[in-house]
């Protein structure tokens, strides 16, 4: 599978082997890189990186979220939530609603800070499942409205051997 890729003027060729090496660690795909590309790749490529993914046999979901302090903390647990059960990633059971909000958790506490209480922010999620494992990825900016202090965050969690089928 070939595809190509807008850059500028310029055309740049991304193909399979190309998403295979970001995935691939010692051998084994790695889930936790799957849901971080969903969270990195451009907006106009969503669908496509999620129809390969499913080639690999991982199914996977992206939303986004933006606001600041708490209302931002807030709409990631809804968003992710939102975007697995609507999306018929995840089944609504008490243990995969669980697994997500352990994983929400995990992520927030990566980038948690006061900072955050008074920061706007937009980032975006990837989830992706391989077996009865699951994976969170999220990447974006977050800033000071009105100041020109931004940084961007990237993390990701995966659990092994949780989710209920």
């Amino acid at each position: 599978m070939t595809h190509f890729q807008p850059l500028g003027d310029e055309y740049y060729l991304v193909n399979q082997t190309h998403f295979e090496s970001l995935l691939y660690q010692e051998g084994r795909l790695s889930l936790a890189k799957a849901a971080l590309l969903c969270s990195m790749i451009g907006n106009e490529f969503d669908e496509q990186l999620v129809s390969f993914l499913s080639t690999l046999g991982v199914r996977s979901v992206i939303t986004r979220a933006g606001g600041s302090g708490d209302n931002l903390k807030s709409k990631i647990l809804r968003n992710v939530f939102g975007a697995a059960e609507k999306s018929g990633l995840l089944q609504p059971s008490p243990r995969n609603r669980y697994a997500i909000t352990l994983l929400v958790e995990e992520v927030i506490r990566g980038f948690d800070s006061p900072l955050l209480d008074v920061a706007g922010g937009g980032l975006k999620m990837g989830l992706a499942v391989l077996g009865n494992d699951l994976a969170l990825g999220v990447s974006g900016k977050l800033g000071i409205p009105g100041m020109d202090v931004d940084y961007e965050v990237a993390i990701s969690r995966t659990l092994y051997h949780y989710l209920e089928g």
